[in-house]
């Protein structure tokens, strides 16, 4: 049974008048009258009482099979939508995964508001997870986008955009005599302790560091590293070490935690989006798109 034979026969029923009929469906009228005949074939049955010189009438078999083939018809049609937008990227599921620090950098929630917008109806599920936890999920299909900090290299199915690059500053205690200062000059920071996440120490923050120390003539000291941003700053509000971090932890309020810009480094840092390479899922690469029109959006302010 074809769903044409059941929209020619609804209009037909509606119309009660095949000429009518025709020109709604844009049918020649033996077209229209082939299609009413191979209907009521297929279904054994007689749905339309045709007189030589009376108005088509709907049988009782008509009248009942009219609100099916309706409901058939709508379901259709819900089905085709439900298509067109699953393979627009606009209805599915997708897993994304995020480093600590990325919650507060505001492109997380920007995208997840883009994922949210009206007309969209994609299920995303969030969860915090470390970098290397990260790419080894993205690579055997267990997320489908992370949230994390610039690495030089990644798994090859893995690629990533830039979405965001942010200054650099210094965490230090608020009770230290260094807070005193609006911008802390790298030398001053001779005789601190540093601290840096575990998963960023290699790839960025014992770099910034370095380069910190040279710029400030001495050679750094520095804690056994930690889990995170989140736990450095605890470190720092304790007053046991200071951290480099990016400036959207400013956000942060933790006890006992002051922020300031260094006097004499620019250093910055980078958050990416990391995703498979070739996606296949349109849900997926909804999400995949949404992210870069936050990394554009952040580009342009």
């Amino acid at each position: 049974m074809e769903l044409r034979w059941l929209e020619s026969f609804v209009v037909v029923a509606e119309e009660l008048h095949f000429a009518r009929a025709s020109d709604r469906l844009h049918l020649a009228p033996s077209a229209l009258s082939a299609q009413i005949r191979a209907l009521e074939s297929h279904l054994g049955v007689r749905l339309i009482d045709r007189g030589r010189r009376t108005r088509p009438a709907l049988t009782s078999a008509g009248r009942l099979f009219l609100e099916e083939a309706r409901l058939t018809l709508a379901q259709a049609a819900r089905a085709e939508a439900v298509g067109r937008r699953a393979g627009r990227g606009e209805l599915g599921h997708a897993q994304i995964a995020y480093v600590a620090s990325a919650a507060f950098s505001g492109v997380l929630t920007d995208v997840l508001t883009r994922c949210a917008a009206p007309g969209t109806d994609l299920t995303v599920q969030v969860r915090e997870l470390e970098t290397p936890a990260q790419l080894e999920a993205l690579a055997c299909g267990d997320i489908d986008v992370g949230f994390l900090r610039w690495r030089p290299e990644y798994p090859p199915e893995v690629t990533a955009t830039c979405l965001l690059t942010e200054q650099v500053v210094l965490a230090l205690p608020a009770a230290a005599p260094l807070a005193a200062y609006e911008a802390v000059p790298a030398a001053k920071l001779c005789d601190e302790s540093f601290v840096a996440p575990h998963f960023d120490e290699e790839y960025g923050c014992r770099d910034q560091i370095l380069e910190v120390a040279e710029q400030g003539g001495f050679t750094p000291r520095c804690a056994p590293p930690v889990r995170d941003y989140i736990a450095a700053l605890t470190l720092v509000g304790g007053g046991l070490t200071v951290a480099l971090v990016p400036d959207s932890l400013r956000r942060v309020r933790i006890p006992g935690v002051a922020y300031r810009p260094l006097a004499d480094v620019a250093l910055t840092t980078r958050l990416v989006g990391a995703y498979r390479k070739g996606e296949t899922s349109p849900a997926v690469r909804g999400v995949i798109r949404r992210l870069r029109e936050a990394a554009a959006a952040t580009a342009t302010t």
